[in-house]
């Protein structure tokens, strides 16, 4: 009997993936994913399943969960597993003692490490579909790491801030990180209130 693995890939580009994961994917017979995910490693002779292509996340976890057991099944998500990811979830799902996690390097850590920025006295939070007191964190703390996602995105943060009377922090948007396209922009406030980021950006604020 096996157990279900969850993957993390990092940031995304295949020079990022730690090599127990390259090794744990290669092994996998069936693996869940995002259709971006699958473009970071060699597919063939897998059964995939895909998120976000129709079919409701419930019923591609109860296909994982009939599965699991007999083949070697694995949930390839981004960044780390245990930094908003879909470990939460599959707990609802699988029994805990079933779960092993392959760690990824997060999109936030790699982040912090290209500005050459320590993260341990940083706090990290995400906006993707989640409400948080962004204001206070920032009044709060000296550095803050945040996932973005289309609606709060750089120019909902700079507004928070910006009706908070926060004008002094600065914005780093981290932008298809670890790619060879990868952009990373310094703003100020007043600056980061009219950009527009291409898709789904990482952003570290620190306060100046």
């Amino acid at each position: 009997m096996y157990p279900l693995k969850i993957i993390g890939l990092g940031p995304g580009h295949p020079d990022y993936i730690l090599p127990i994961a390259k090794k744990e994917i290669e092994a996998a017979e069936v693996i869940l994913c995002g259709t971006r995910h699958a473009e970071s490693f060699d597919i063939s002779g897998k059964q995939m399943l895909f998120i976000g292509q129709g079919t409701p996340l419930s019923e591609l976890m109860a296909e994982i969960a009939k599965v699991y057991r007999t083949k070697k099944t694995a949930l390839v998500v981004s960044g780390d597993t245990g930094f908003y990811s879909m470990l939460s979830y599959t707990k609802k799902v699988i029994p805990e003692k079933d779960i092993v996690c392959i760690p990824g390097i997060s999109s936030l850590q790699y982040l912090f490490a290209k500005l050459g920025e320590t993260w341990q006295d940083a706090r990290l939070m995400s906006l993707h579909g989640r409400d948080q007191d962004l204001a206070t964190a920032v009044k709060e703390n000296g550095k803050l790491g945040i996932l973005t996602d289309k609606s709060n995105n750089t120019a909902f943060i700079a507004k928070t801030l910006a009706a908070a009377g926060i004008t002094n922090s600065t914005i780093y948007v981290g932008e298809e990180l670890s790619y060879p396209n990868e952009k990373i922009t310094r703003l100020t406030v007043a600056e980061a209130l009219t950009f527009q980021e291409k898709g789904m950006a990482v952003v570290v604020v620190i306060n100046e």
